[in-house]
């Protein structure tokens, strides 16, 4: 993900306050575009940046076109795009009946620290993907909502790659290192225990750990995954912060 931005507001280039917010991201070597809440305006952009700040003011119905049109860019299955708001917390929680919490990495109340927002840009601008130090995650799911809800509660403590399916994550792995897997059980064509099977029989995957992920805890489905040895699993309706917390468990364990 490079340092390109798309800033959307009423009014982008005549609010003090936007300018003011602009120049920080610019001076914090950001490249910055700007665009009024209007579908054909930002569709016509030619190359679009994949991070998009939205600074709600005024009246909120002016960006609920935007915001359906920003939703489907983000859980675009194969993109890694991010979405940021700034606003009161009222404008912010009308614009979660639009685009839910899960597709928005980071909101921010106004007044607005920009330090704040620049720190989360760079956090999330990793050089060549990788910051060092830092575990690396794949995860593994054919549902991109699940794929962006887990990136974003995870990324800020580990890099977080994802795969829409078992042939993608198999590709990704031949180029890449990871320390840990999340595996969706239940998926389609190639299920996650077939994808699982494959991993441990080719030497360069079979010693990376991976745990389950599963909608289902029922009796018979919980036995169906234990009986493939995986290091654990976890429940995909599981509250964030305990799913967070079995990972970097698991982390402190070895």
């Amino acid at each position: 993900m490079d340092r390109r931005i798309l800033f959307i507001s009423e009014g982008s280039t005549q609010n003090f306050l936007v300018n003011a917010m602009i120049k920080n991201l610019t001076d914090a070597r950001f490249e910055v575009l700007t665009a009024q809440p209007d579908i054909v305006e930002i569709s016509l952009i030619q190359n679009l940046p994949d991070i998009y700040i939205v600074y709600l003011e005024g009246d909120l119905n002016h960006f609920n076109g935007t915001l359906k049109y920003l939703k489907k860019n983000v859980t675009e299955e194969g993109k890694d795009r991010v979405l940021y708001l700034i606003g009161t917390p009222m404008e912010i929680e009308a614009a979660y009946e639009i685009v839910p919490r899960a597709v928005v990495s980071s909101s921010f109340s106004r007044p607005v620290n920009m330090k704040d927002v620049i720190n989360r840009l760079n956090n999330l601008i990793i050089d060549d993907g990788i910051t060092a130090g830092r575990k690396r995650i794949l995860v593994v799911d054919d549902d991109g909502m699940m794929l962006r809800t887990m990136k974003n509660w995870l990324s800020k403590n580990y890099d977080v790659y994802m795969a829409n399916s078992g042939m993608n994550a198999i590709s990704l792995l031949a180029k890449n290192h990871v320390d840990l897997i999340l595996l969706d059980y239940e998926m389609p064509v190639v299920s996650g225990l077939q994808v699982f099977e494959m991993l441990k029989s080719e030497e360069n995957t079979a010693n990376i750990p991976v745990i389950f992920l599963t909608a289902k805890d029922d009796k018979e489905t919980v036995m169906k995954v234990l009986a493939a040895k995986p290091e654990k699993y976890l429940l995909k309706t599981m509250p964030p912060e305990s799913l967070i917390k079995s990972v970097d468990d698991f982390f402190k364990g070895r």
